[in-house]
C-alpha cells in the first residue's frame, strides 16, 4: 500500500470513531445524566504551563479561603512520564502529537540583506510550544537563564510605575522561585541564588561527552573567560549551564508548584456543608471548597463579558470545550480571569474575545471590544549552526546514551561583531553578550540530512538580542484552527551579521586542535576550497536556521501610548477583571532561555494580584 493510501486510510479509519464518539456524546446530552451547574471560583487560571502553575500556587496559599479552576488544553505530564523525565529523551518530548500545539511558522519573502535588489524566503517551520501540563516547562531543553540586568532594567525604564520591573525587584522573585543545589556554593554566588524556592535547579551532571571537554580548552586559548555562573554578577565567558532537575531527571514548575498547590484542599466556613450536586456554587448559606482544581484537555473558547454593563469590558467568566460539551464557568465577586497561555495562545485568546487590531478582528467577523496591538511585537531568539562528522567512533549521543545529558551542557556567551567578523579579545569580554552558544551532540542543521549514524558535533548559535520584530494574526474566528504566525527573521541587518560572525567564530573552534587532529571533525555543508561571500552566507543562514522556540512580546506590558495591551500590574487595558500573566507580557526578549523568566513574572504577579484582591471592597 502506498503512503497516500494508507494515509487516507488512517484518516478515514479516525473519521469514523470521532463520528462513533460524537453520537455517544450526543445520546448522553440528551438523556441528561450530568446536568450543567453554574459553577463559581475567585480565580480561573487559562493554562497550566509555567506561569499557570505558579500562579496557582503562590495565590492558594497566601490568599485566605479562595478557590481556584486552572484550565489546560493539553493531557496530564503523566501522560508522557517516560520521555519527559528523561534528559536524554528531550528531542523525543519536544515535539509530539501528545505534548506541542503543532504551530508553524508562515513563509515569508523579503528583499536580501546583502543585495536588496533580490528577494530571499524564510520558510516556515515547525513552532515547538507545550500544551501539557507545566507546559513548556514539561518539554524544554531544561536550561536555567535568566537574561542579564540590563533586560529587566530596560523594562523598569518605561516609567515610574514600572519600577517594580526593574532588576533588583526581578532578582528578588528569581531567587524566591529557585532552590539552588549546588555544592559549596560561593559567597558571590549566594548573592545571585535562592535556595528555598520550589523550582529545583542544579548543575549539569559529569556524565559528559568527551569532546565537549575538549571544547573548554580552545575556547580558553580563544581568550574567553570562564564563569561558572551565567546567572550572577555578569553572563559573558565559557562554562556548564544549569538545569531545572532533580536527581538527574526533569524537574517541571508543575512538579514544584503545581503539585505543591493541589495539597491544599479546606473547607470554608468549616462548620457549614457544601450544596451537594453544586460544590462549586455561589451561595451563602453553604460552604465552598478552598482548593486548586485542574481540568485537563479542556480547550479555551473565549472570555465572557457582562452584557449588562455596555459601556464596559467586565470579564465574568469564561467558555470552554471539555469532555465533548461547551462549559462556562464564573469568576465570584473580587474574583479575576488571568490568561496564561503562552506568547501564541494568550494574544489568540485576547482576538477571539474582541481585544485585538480591529482590522483582523472584523475581517473574522469578531467583535472589537477594546483595540490594542495584541499579536504584534513578536519577538524570538533565532538560531543557527555549524555541523560536523566526527571520526572517532563512538565519541557522541549517537552511538552512546548518556541518560542525564541532554547535549547541551557546554554554554557560552558573548558579544559578536557587528559588521559580521570573527569576534575578537574584546567582544569576548564585553558584559553585555548577544550570542548563547552550545556546543552539543544532538543532529540539527544540515547534519539531520546526513544518511546513517553518523557521530556529530552542532555548534549552535543563538542571536539573545534580535532587532527583528515579527507578529501575528488571527486565521479564522475558529478558536481551534491556529493563527499566522510571522516570525520575521533577520529581517534587520544586525540580525544577520551578528549571526554571520558568530557562524564564522564557530568554523573557526573546529579548524582548532584538539577537534581538528584528535577528533578529525569534518565540517558539514561548506566548500572548504572556496571563501563565503556575505551572500553565500546569508543563503546558509535563511537556510540552517530555526527558532529558538522562545517566543514572547505579543502582549507588551508598557504603556497605551507606547504599544502596551497591558499595565505594570499587567491588567489588560480597557477591561476589568483580566490580567495576562505568562512571556507575552515581555517588553523586550531577555537574552536567554525564557523558562526562568516566566516563573519569575508569574511569582511577581501573584504579589500584584493578591494586593489588589485585599483592597478590593
Amino acid at each position: 500500500m502506498s503512503s497516500d493510501l494508507k494515509l487516507d486510510k488512517e484518516l478515514k479509519d479516525d473519521a469514523e470513531i470521532r463520528n462513533l464518539w460524537l453520537e455517544s456524546i450526543h445520546i448522553r446530552d440528551q438523556q441528561q445524566i450530568f446536568k450543567k451547574t453554574n459553577e463559581f471560583y475567585d480565580f480561573i487560571i487559562v493554562g497550566a504551563g509555567t506561569a499557570g502553575c505558579v500562579l496557582a500556587r503562590e495565590l492558594i496559599y497566601n490568599i485566605p479561603n479562595i478557590n481556584i479552576l486552572v484550565l489546560e488544553a493539553g493531557p496530564p505530564n503523566t501522560q508522557v512520564n517516560d520521555i519527559m523525565r528523561s534528559p536524554c529523551g528531550f528531542p523525543s518530548v519536544y515535539r509530539t502529537s501528545e505534548t506541542d500545539w503543532g504551530y508553524s511558522t508562515e513563509d515569508q519573502k523579503m528583499p536580501s540583506i546583502v543585495d536588496p535588489t533580490k528577494e530571499v524566503l524564510n520558510k516556515g517551520m515547525p513552532y515547538a510550544r507545550g500544551k501539557v501540563i507545566g507546559g513548556c516547562s514539561t518539554i524544554n531543553a531544561m536550561v536555567y537563564t535568566r537574561g542579564q540586568k540590563a533586560d529587566y532594567d530596560l523594562w523598569a525604564a518605561q516609567g515610574p510605575e514600572y519600577k517594580i520591573w526593574d532588576y533588583d525587584h526581578c532578582l528578588e522573585a528569581f531567587k524566591a522561585v529557585e532552590n539552588n543545589e549546588r555544592k559549596s556554593p560561593d559567597e558571590e554566588f549566594k548573592k545571585y541564588h535562592g535556595f528555598n524556592g520550589l523550582l529545583n535547579v542544579q548543575d549539569s551532571s559529569d556524565d559528559n561527552y568527551d569532546i565537549l571537554k575538549d571544547i573548554y580548552k580552545i575556547a580558553k586559548n580563544l581568550g574567553i573567560p570562564y564563569n561558572n555562573d551565567f546567572n550572577g554578577v555578569r553572563q559573558n565567558g565559557v562554562g556548564e549551564h544549569q538545569y531545572t532537575m532533580k536527581d538527574g531527571k526533569r524537574f517541571s514548575l508543575a512538579d514544584g508548584y503545581l503539585t505543591d498547590a493541589l495539597k491544599k484542599v479546606e473547607t470554608y466556613p468549616p462548620s457549614k456543608p457544601f450544596e451537594i450536586g453544586s460544590p462549586h456554587g455561589l451561595s451563602d448559606d453553604a460552604a465552598k471548597f478552598v482548593a486548586v482544581n485542574v481540568k485537563s484537555f479542556a480547550h479555551m473558547l473565549n472570555i465572557i463579558w457582562n452584557e449588562e454593563k455596555k459601556d464596559e469590558n467586565v470579564a465574568i467568566g469564561v467558555k470552554y470545550f471539555y469532555d465533548g460539551r461547551v462549559h462556562e464557568s464564573f469568576i465570584a465577586p473580587k474574583g479575576e480571569v488571568i490568561i496564561c497561555g503562552g506568547a501564541i495562545n494568550s494574544p489568540q485568546i485576547l482576538m477571539l474575545s474582541g481585544i485585538g487590531p480591529k482590522n483582523n478582528l472584523e475581517e473574522n467577523n469578531i467583535k472589537v471590544r477594546k483595540e490594542l496591538p495584541v499579536g504584534r511585537n513578536l519577538l524570538e531568539h533565532p538560531s543557527c549552526c555549524v555541523s560536523a562528522k566526527v571520526s572517532v567512533p563512538n565519541c557522541t549521543s549517537a552511538s552512546q546514551l548518556h541518560y542525564s545529558s541532554n547535549g547541551y551542557e557546554l554554554g557560552m556567551f558573548y558579544k559578536s561583531d557587528i559588521d559580521g567578523k570573527i569576534p575578537s579579545q574584546e567582544h569576548f569580554l564585553d558584559e553585555r553578550p548577544n550570542i548563547q552558544f552550545y556546543a552539543n551532540t544532538v543532529k540539527l542543521g544540515l547534519a539531520i540530512a546526513e544518511p546513517g549514524k553518523n557521530e556529530i558535533l552542532t555548534l549552535l548559535s543563538v542571536l539573545n538580542l534580535p532587532s527583528s520584530v515579527g507578529h501575528l494574526e488571527l486565521r479564522s474566528s475558529n478558536p481551534f484552527i491556529h493563527p499566522k504566525i510571522f516570525l520575521n527573521l533577520y529581517e534587520k541587518p544586525d540580525d544577520l551579521y551578528n549571526m554571520m560572525s558568530s557562524l564564522k567564530l564557530s568554523r573557526e573552534i573546529l579548524k582548532q586542535p584538539p577537534l581538528s587532529t584528535v577528533w578529525g571533525v569534518k565540517e558539514i555543508g561548506f566548500d572548504t576550497d572556496k571563501e563565503m561571500s556575505d551572500e553565500d552566507w546569508e543563503q546558509y543562514i535563511r537556510k540552517v536556521s530555526i527558532t529558538s522556540s522562545h517566543p514572547c512580546g505579543t502582549v507588551k506590558m508598557a504603556p497605551e501610548s507606547q504599544g502596551g495591551c497591558i499595565n505594570h500590574r499587567l491588567q489588560v487595558y480597557g477591561t476589568k477583571n483580566l490580567r495576562v500573566v505568562d512571556a507575552s507580557i515581555f517588553p523586550t526578549i531577555p537574552a536567554g532561555n525564557l523558562n526562568a523568566p516566566t516563573a519569575m513574572v508569574a511569582w511577581k504577579a501573584s504579589r500584584l494580584i493578591e494586593e489588589d484582591y485585599k483592597n478590593k471592597a
